[in-house]
C-alpha cells in the first residue's frame, strides 16, 4: 500500500532533483527519502529515478508517474495543505518560474 509520504518524496525529488533539498522540504533524512523512493520503485516494478554520485534524473517511467500523479495530488487537502504542516502551493519565494531544463518538471528550489 502506498502512503502519502511515498508520493510526497517522489514528487519533491522530481521537482528538486536533489535528495538533500528533498529531505529538507519534506522533513525527512536523505537516507529515508532514498529508502522511500526505492520502496516505491519496488512496488511499481521499475526505476523512477536515475541516481549517480553527482546527479539525479527522472526516468521515463518516473516522468510519467510524476505527470499522472501531480495534478490530483497538488489539489489542496481540505485543510489547505499538501502534506502535514506545508501549505500548497509553495510560496513564490520558493518557486522558480522556469521548469527544470533536464526534465521539464517544475522546480521549487531557490534560484
Amino acid at each position: 500500500m502506498l502512503e502519502r509520504v511515498d508520493l510526497e518524496a517522489l514528487l519533491t525529488a522530481a521537482e528538486e532533483l536533489h535528495f538533500g533539498r528533498t529531505a529538507e522540504r519534506i522533513h525527512l533524512t536523505t537516507g529515508r527519502v532514498s529508502q522511500t523512493i526505492r520502496k516505491l520503485e519496488r512496488h511499481i516494478g521499475t526505476p523512477l529515478l536515475e541516481r549517480t554520485s553527482r546527479d539525479v534524473r527522472l526516468t521515463p517511467a518516473g516522468r510519467q508517474l510524476y505527470d499522472d500523479v501531480l495534478p490530483p495530488y497538488s489539489t489542496p487537502w481540505p485543510n489547505g495543505t499538501r502534506s502535514a504542516g506545508r501549505t500548497w502551493p509553495p510560496s513564490a519565494s520558493r518557486r522558480r518560474t522556469a521548469p527544470c531544463p533536464r526534465t521539464g518538471a517544475p522546480s521549487a528550489h531557490r534560484s
